[in-house]
């Protein structure tokens, strides 16, 4: 029967794996000069808060993409509030983290909060960065077209 479904494959969508590999990358590399600045100006506070914001934010972005690309592969039709869902609890996430460090009685000792959001913000503009080139350049077609018709077909002949 031409009526048939088949399962959705992970094939559909092999270059999601691809691009979060090169966004963890382009988080990695933010977060290891946000590192260095915040180790030459800000001492090894300045150090540790840089590369505890940055390793955190690429931890929570990387868990997240990699859970909306496994929905948009399974299940096309739910992957627009999943991702509005992962995108919810991405910022809560960060923000309860935030909040505990800011209750936290002398943080300041082992961590620089400045230099803490730094990292966060120098990993969420390079995720970002990079998924938007990937995204502006990627040719991935938004429906499929139907098969065509071949000349001599039983379908292409009949008027």
């Amino acid at each position: 029967m031409t009526t048939e479904t088949t399962a959705p494959s992970r094939t559909a969508r092999p270059y999601g794996v691809a691009m979060l590999g090169v966004a963890v990358s382009a988080g990695a590399v933010a977060g290891v000069v946000v590192a260095v600045l915040g180790v030459v100006l800000g001492g090894s506070t300045g150090l540790v808060g840089a590369l505890a914001g940055a390793a955190v934010t690429v931890l929570v972005l990387a868990t997240g993409f990699a859970v909306v690309d496994l929905v948009a592969g399974l299940m096309p039709a739910a992957s627009l509030i999943v991702a509005m869902l992962t995108y919810t609890l991405q910022v809560a996430a960060l923000a309860l983290l935030l909040g505990a460090l800011r209750a936290a009685d002398d943080i300041e000792s082992s961590l620089s909060p400045s230099w803490f959001g730094a990292g966060v913000i120098a990993v969420a503009l390079a995720w970002t960065v990079c998924l938007v080139r990937h995204a502006m350049r990627a040719r991935i077609p938004a429906y499929d077209l139907p098969e065509p018709v071949g000349v001599g077909s039983a379908e292409g002949s009949e008027r």
